[in-house]
């Protein structure tokens, strides 16, 4: 069954974008490729008059009365709250706003069981309220990089070195994983993103001193991302919390070691292949480093492309639209 479905996010959600935005780029392009119809919403136009679905990417303050008024039009609204919450962090969130919002919603659409079950404990919401729908990668992904090109580039000469693709913010918690990154001279962490929070990363360049590298945001899929993947001692992603981390993903299908955060739902998507740390432990960061190091590369590459690409998302989430219709 063809949809047709408009597409909303925070209006400046694209200003510094991360793994939400890349979410819905990517089921944009995927449900298209499906024949399903994704308009993206336009403040300057009015709504359109076809569309059955309103897919509301985001939980964030000020959303309310833009998903109210365009489920007045008697068109269904899907929420992608895209958060990680439990009973103990949930007043570290404007949980009574939240609530508000999510109980308009006629389905949630979340990346996880683990999403699902943590959400609906806290908000008091049922099972059927929620339908997953998996983070993916594109295929492109799972054909390996050339290592040279990003070495060539930045002049990295024969230095090795740890990946994180992300935003420079407290929640990515990069400067956790410089200190701990101290015990391995040797080793360089390389950042690629946008700095979000510019103190931050002025604490991060005071800390890392020469074994920070901020390169910066790369073209998304592009080649010179793919050989910085394929010449990494491997990808790290030392977050307070993800669900799961689409880089992360990227990186363990283009055949990367992955350290990662145990906090959120990784392990519902990595299991037992990639190396778990505690985000506010240094010491289990710094055994978790030892241990990637001594790992072997490329174990999730067939997992991934099973059941996590974007194909096998975007037919997961026409699953949701038709259940919602």
């Amino acid at each position: 069954m063809q949809h047709n479905i408009l597409f909303g996010a925070y209006p400046w959600a694209f200003d510094c974008p991360g793994g939400g935005e890349r979410q819905l780029m990517a089921w944009k392009s995927h449900l298209e490729a499906q024949n399903h119809q994704v308009t993206l919403y336009n403040p300057w136009e009015p709504v359109p008059e076809n569309v059955k679905i309103f897919h509301y990417f985001s939980v964030m303050p000020g959303s309310y009365q833009l998903c109210e008024y365009i489920k007045s039009k008697e068109i269904r609204l899907v929420i992608s709250p895209n958060l990680w919450v439990t009973p103990k962090t949930k007043w570290h969130y404007p949980h009574d706003e939240i609530q508000r919002l999510i109980s308009i919603a006629d389905l949630l659409i979340v990346n996880s069981q683990q999403e699902a079950a943590t959400l609906s404990e806290v908000y008091s919401l049922p099972a059927e309220r929620f339908h997953v729908a998996y983070n993916g990668v594109e295929e492109s992904f799972l054909k390996p990089g050339n290592p040279e090109l990003f070495r060539e580039q930045f002049l990295l000469g024969e230095k090795k070195f740890f990946i994180n693709v992300a935003n420079i913010e407290p929640r990515k918690n990069q400067l956790t994983f410089l200190k701990a990154l101290k015990h391995f001279p040797e080793l360089s962490l390389i950042v690629i993103g946008h700095a979000r929070d510019e103190s931050y990363f002025r604490s991060c360049r005071e800390v890392g001193g020469d074994q920070f590298v901020y390169i910066g945001p790369l073209p998304y899929g592009s080649d010179i991302l793919k050989s910085a993947l394929a010449g990494a001692e491997g990808f790290v992603m030392p977050s307070t919390v993800e669900t799961p981390s689409i880089a992360a993903l990227e990186a363990a299908a283009s055949g990367c070691r992955v350290l990662i955060t145990r906090v959120g739902s990784t392990t519902e998507y990595f299991g037992d292949e990639v190396v778990y740390i505690n985000p506010d432990d240094s010491r289990t960061i710094v055994e978790g480093i030892v241990t990637l190091l001594q790992g072997v590369q490329g174990k999730l590459q067939k997992s991934i492309r099973d059941k996590f690409t974007w194909v096998h998302s975007a037919r997961q989430l026409s699953l949701a639209y038709q259940k919602v219709l």
